[in-house]
């Protein structure tokens, strides 16, 4: 029972506030990179995204 609950909960109710919460951080790192440092933070992002997208495919 417990695991359907968890099921149900994860698929229904923590992915929103989860990626609200990761888009902001993601707006907010790229406003203080474009900031600081506009040619590092295109490399930076390229670099998030091959990570990310490496994950995913393992």
């Amino acid at each position: 029972m417990i695991d359907l609950l968890r099921d149900f909960w994860f698929q229904h109710c923590s992915r929103a506030p989860v990626a609200r919460l990761l888009r902001a951080e993601r707006r907010r790192l790229d406003i203080e990179l474009a900031r600081r440092l506009p040619c590092a933070s295109a490399a930076v992002r390229r670099q998030l995204l091959a990570a990310i997208g490496d994950a995913e495919s393992a």
